[in-house]
C-alpha cells in the first residue's frame, strides 16, 4: 500500500486535508467547519479524528494561523475558533493521537517555504512572501528555507510599524494593506446604505470603472506598495512574492508593480537602486498545505 503525507492546514472557518505524495501532488483532498471547543483535548482529538486512515501516512505537517516557533509552540491568539491552540504545542498533541511524526508552521511562512521550494521562488538566494488577505501574511526565507527570528517573529510583515502623525500613534502596515483595509478605505467614502462586506465587491467596481471604487484601489496599492518597499529596504531579496486570492488577478499584479517602481524611483530621489522583483505566488489554495508538507519532509 502507498504510504503518503498527510497536509493540514487550519483555518478560523475550515479545517483542509490533504494526502500528498513523495513528489507534492495532491492525491486526495477535504475539509470540515473549524469548531470553537472548550478545552484543547477537545480540539485536538477533533482534528486528528478527521484524518481519515492514519495508516495510510507517513507524516503529517500542519499549517496553523498565530504565532508559531520553530519547536511549534502556539505563541499567540489566532481567529476565535482556535484560539484554544494558545500555549499548546501542536507537533505533541497531534504525535500522542496518531503516533506519527509531525511538524508544523505558520500558515504565511508555510506559503512561503512552498513557493521557496517549487514555486516562483525556486532557485533564489534569499525571497519574501507578502500574503494578502483578512491580514496582510509574511515570511522571509534564505535559500535553505524559512527564516524564524528569535521570537518565531521574522517575516510578520502585518505589525511593520510606523508613526501616524495625526493621532500621535504607532500603526500596523497591514491595517492599511490587507483586504480588510481596502474595505475600509472605500466605505468611508461611500454612505452607509452603498457600503460593502467584501473586498471583492470594490475589484468588480473598480474593473468596471467605478470612480469610488478606482480612489479606494489606488489607495489600497500605494499603501501596500510602501509595505513593500519596506520589505525591499530592510532585506533585499532577490523577490518579494504576492501570494493570496487577489494575487491571481494579472491587472492586480501589474498595477503593484507599476505603483512600486514608481515610489521606488521617488524616495530615491529619481534613482532607483531596487532590483527586488514582485512576482505573484505559483500556489494560492493549497500552498499552505504543501507548504506544511514540505516542512516535515524537510525536518
Amino acid at each position: 500500500m502507498s504510504k503518503y503525507n498527510l497536509g493540514i492546514d487550519i483555518g478560523g472557518t475550515f479545517i483542509k486535508y490533504a494526502l500528498v505524495d513523495e513528489e507534492y501532488n495532491i492525491i486526495e483532498k477535504w475539509k470540515v467547519p473549524t469548531i470553537k471547543f472548550n478545552t484543547k483535548d477537545e480540539f485536538y482529538d477533533y482534528l486528528c479524528s478527521k484524518g481519515k486512515d492514519i495508516s495510510k501516512v507517513n507524516t503529517i505537517g500542519i499549517s496553523a494561523p498565530g504565532l508559531i516557533d520553530e519547536m511549534s509552540n502556539i505563541k499567540s491568539y489566532a481567529a476565535l475558533n482556535v484560539q484554544i491552540m494558545y500555549g499548546t504545542n501542536v507537533n505533541e498533541e497531534v504525535f500522542k493521537r496518531t503516533n506519527k511524526k509531525v511538524a508544523t508552521i505558520n500558515d504565511a511562512k508555510s506559503a512561503g517555504l512552498c513557493e521557496l521550494k517549487i514555486g516562483n521562488a525556486k532557485s533564489t538566494e534569499s525571497s519574501a512572501f507578502l500574503i494578502i488577505g483578512t491580514g496582510t501574511g509574511g515570511c522571509v526565507c534564505n535559500k535553505e528555507g524559512v527564516i524564524y527570528g528569535k521570537d518565531g517573529f521574522a517575516g510578520e510583515f502585518h505589525h511593520l510599524p510606523f508613526i501616524d502623525f495625526r493621532n500621535n500613534s504607532i500603526d500596523r502596515q497591514g491595517n492599511y494593506a490587507c483586504m480588510t483595509g481596502l474595505i475600509k478605505m472605500y466605505n468611508s467614502k461611500v454612505s452607509d446604505e452603498n457600503a460593502v462586506k467584501y473586498g471583492e465587491e470594490i475589484t468588480k467596481k473598480y474593473l468596471a470603472g467605478d470612480e469610488i471604487a478606482t480612489l479606494a484601489v489606488r489607495e489600497w496599492i500605494y499603501n501596500m506598495s510602501v509595505q513593500v518597499l519596506t520589505i525591499a529596504v530592510f532585506y533585499n531579496p532577490e523577490v518579494i512574492c504576492i501570494g493570496g486570492g487577489i494575487s491571481e488577478e494579472q491587472w492586480f499584479i501589474e498595477l503593484l508593480k507599476e505603483q512600486f517602481s514608481k515610489l521606488c524611483t521617488d524616495y530615491f530621489f529619481d534613482i532607483n537602486p531596487i532590483t527586488t522583483e514582485i512576482r505573484p505566488c505559483k500556489y494560492t489554495n493549497d500552498a499552505n498545505i504543501l507548504g506544511a508538507v514540505i516542512n516535515v519532509r524537510m525536518k
